[in-house]
């Protein structure tokens, strides 16, 4: 049990790496601006979807689609927040 102690002690205090922390937070960007394209793309037709519904008198379907419509805004927030970590580690 103590030798464990030590090399889970050793993994954790290698100290900080900027530039793997500046790697991964791009890497972080890159793959949530996919989630977003992705997600957009789905909101776009679940917009047309909802216009049918309308359409069709199916006001009770198009409201619950509606809601669901809002869930990409946390992709927006999420890189939001990645850019404004990466600008304070390294101006720093």
């Amino acid at each position: 049990m103590h030798k464990s102690k030590g090399k889970l002690s050793g993994v954790l205090h290698k100290g900080f790496k900027p530039d793997k922390c500046k790697t991964s937070l791009r890497m972080a960007v890159a793959r949530i601006k996919l989630l977003r394209n992705r997600k957009e793309a789905q909101v776009r037709q679940m917009r047309r979807e909802v216009a049918q519904l309308l359409e069709a008198n199916q006001d009770m379907t198009a409201r619950i689609r509606v809601r669901a419509s809002f869930r990409p805004i946390v992709y927006h927030f999420t890189t939001a927040h990645c850019f404004e970590l990466a600008r304070r580690v390294f101006s720093a």
